[in-house]
C-alpha cells in the first residue's frame, strides 16, 4: 500500500509507463458498511505488481480499513483513505502527465449509485447520472451540496485529458445503472453475442427499475450484499437551475485513446459482494482476476470477459442460483476488445493507428 502521493514528474522518464489507481471501500461502521471492497483494491495491486509489469510507485491503492479491521485515519502515513478529494487528486495523478505509449488503470471497489432528478425537474428521456461513492459520500460538499460522489460526469473530465496513444482500462465493481466511460459501444454478457450502442440510461428506464432483493437475500450463506447504497441521493432542485445555466465545455474522449471499461452490472441488477472461497470480495473482481491467472495475465479484453463470464455463470449454478448480475464491456469505436491486450503497453496505439488511417495518416516511427 503507497505510503505517500507519487510524484508528478515525469522528467527523464522513458515513454510507455504502466501507472494504477485501486480504490476499494468497505465503508466499515456505517449503514452501508460492505466487507469485499478492500479485499478487493488490495488484491488488484499485488496482481499488477507481480503479473502485469507494473512498478509498486507506479500504483496508488487507497481503502478506508486495513484487512485486520483497523481504520485508516486521514492522516495515516502508509496508506490513503478513499475521501472523495484524494480520489479526485488519486484521478488527476493518474491522468495529468500520461503520453503516448502509457497504459492507465482505474479499479473501483465499493458502492454506487444513480443520482436522480425529480420528475418534474427531469423528462424521461435524460440521461441519468451515475455517481461512485467515497467513504465520505454522506457528507456536506462545501457546506452546501448535500453528498460528496464522483459522478460519470466528473470521470469523464479526467478521462478526456488522455491523449491518443493511450490505453485506458476502468473497471467498476459496484451497481452502476449505465456505463460510467463515455464510449459508444457496449457487450452485455447476458446476451454475449451482440454488440449493442452504449446508450446512457435515462430517467425513465430508471423510473422503471425493479431491484429483486433475492439477488443477496436468497444468497445470504454467502454473506452476499448488494454494491448499492441502502439510500439514493437526490440531486436539489438548484442544482438542476445551475445546470440549466451552466454549459458543459468538456470535449469528448480522444478518438485515437484505446479506452474499455468493465462493469459488474447494469440497470436494476444487483453487482454482489460475497465469500468466495472463505474471503469477502467482489464477484467481478472475483472472476476477473480468476479469469486473468487462467488465462497467464496475457489475453485480449475479449478473451477475459468471456472467461469472466463462464466463471460467473458456474457461481450462478452452483454457489448464487438468484445472482442477476451480468457483467459489461464497454469500448471504444477504434479498439475493439479483441484487438488489445488487458494492459498491454503494446495496444496503446491501436486507436490511433486506426483513427490515423481513416484520416489516411500514419505514425510516425519512434
Amino acid at each position: 500500500v503507497r505510503k505517500a502521493r507519487p510524484a508528478r514528474s515525469r522528467a527523464g522518464a522513458m515513454p510507455g509507463r504502466r501507472k494504477a489507481l485501486c480504490v476499494g471501500i468497505n465503508y466499515a461502521g456505517s449503514d452501508a458498511e460492505l466487507r469485499g471492497p478492500v479485499n478487493d483494491a488490495l488484491r488488484w495491486a499485488d496482481v499488477l505488481a507481480h503479473h502485469c509489469g507494473f512498478q509498486r510507485d507506479n500504483v496508488w491503492t487507497m481503502i478506508d480499513e486495513y484487512p485486520s479491521g483497523e481504520l485508516v485515519g486521514e492522516g495515516d502515513p502508509s496508506c490513503s483513505r478513499p475521501t472523495q478529494e484524494n480520489i479526485m487528486e488519486g484521478l488527476d495523478w493518474l491522468t495529468q502527465d500520461a503520453a503516448p505509449g502509457d497504459a492507465l488503470l482505474f479499479a473501483f471497489c465499493g458502492h454506487a449509485t444513480p443520482v436522480p432528478e425529480s420528475a418534474l425537474a427531469a423528462a424521461d428521456d435524460e440521461r441519468l447520472e451515475n455517481a461512485l461513492c467515497p467513504v465520505d459520500w454522506d457528507s456536506y460538499e462545501w457546506g452546501v451540496v448535500p453528498y460528496r460522489l464522483i459522478t460519470d460526469d466528473v470521470l469523464h473530465q479526467y478521462f478526456a485529458r488522455l491523449p491518443a496513444g493511450v490505453l485506458l482500462t476502468v473497471a467498476v465493481d459496484a451497481a452502476v445503472a449505465g456505463v460510467p466511460l463515455r464510449v459508444p459501444l457496449r457487450i452485455d454478457f447476458e446476451y454475449p453475442d451482440r454488440e449493442v450502442d452504449n446508450d446512457p440510461v435515462t430517467h425513465g428506464e430508471y423510473r422503471e427499475f425493479s431491484i429483486d432483493c433475492d439477488a443477496w437475500l436468497r444468497n445470504s450463506h454467502v454473506n452476499a450484499l448488494p454494491r448499492r447504497l441502502p439510500e439514493e441521493p437526490s440531486k436539489p432542485l438548484w442544482g438542476r437551475l445551475t445546470r440549466l445555466f451552466t454549459k458543459d465545455r468538456t470535449p469528448p474522449l480522444n478518438e485515437g485513446l484505446a479506452a474499455f471499461c468493465l462493469c459488474a452490472s447494469r440497470g436494476a441488477q444487483s453487482a454482489l459482494d460475497a465469500s468466495l472461497e472463505g474471503v469477502a470480495q467482489g464477484c467481478m473482481t472475483y472472476c476477473l482476476l480468476q479469469a486473468f491467472e487462467m488465462l497467464h495475465f496475457r489475453c485480449t479484453y475479449l478473451e477475459l470477459c468471456e472467461a469472466m463470464d463462464h466463471i460467473a455463470r458456474n457461481l450462478r449454478q452452483e454457489v448464487m442460483p438468484y445472482m442477476d448480475q451480468h457483467f459489461q464491456l464497454a469500448y471504444g469505436k477504434n479498439a475493439g476488445p479483441d484487438e488489445c491486450l488487458v494492459l498491454d503497453l503494446g495496444s496503446a496505439f491501436v486507436a490511433q493507428d486506426k483513427a490515423r488511417r481513416r484520416r489516411g495518416q500514419r505514425r510516425r516511427p519512434t
